[in-house]
């Protein structure tokens, strides 16, 4: 009996940080929302996160060659992703090409197809993923 409680009390606990992580993750990408969200309505759409990755482009570019490669993407793109966003193999991007990669994490991350991102879809993977492209 005695074994059971015990049982029951660990699957609690590892319930009880799971939620406690989901909780935290829920207001990570709140956080991040307000930040994407400059008309306040609780969503991001693909102007918004193409005018979030418009800035951050310019930001990882410090040489101002308008391409980034991938020590300037540092970690925001691996090199299987950097491989299959450039379809011109030159082991850049440029605006247009990172756009479409931003676009593409974007619809990742909308699994309702609304075309919009509330602060559920930016704490799932899909969302962190492509959070890493606006932030």
């Amino acid at each position: 009996m005695k074994f059971k409680l015990l049982g029951a009390v660990a699957a609690a606990t590892v319930i009880g940080f799971a939620s406690f992580a989901h909780v935290g993750a829920v207001k990570a990408a709140s956080a991040s929302l307000t930040a994407l969200d400059p008309d306040n309505d609780g969503t991001v759409d693909i102007p918004e996160a193409k005018a979030a990755a418009g800035k951050l482009f310019i930001k990882l570019d410090p040489d101002k060659d308008g391409t980034l490669d991938a020590k300037e993407l540092s970690g925001r793109v691996d090199e299987a992703g950097l491989k299959e966003a450039d379809p011109d193999n030159d082991g850049t991007l440029d605006q247009k090409e990172y756009d479409a990669l931003v676009e593409k994490r974007f619809k990742a991350a909308d699994p309702d197809n609304d075309g919009t991102l509330d602060d559920k879809e930016l704490a799932s993977d899909a969302g962190k993923s492509f959070l890493l492209l606006v932030e």
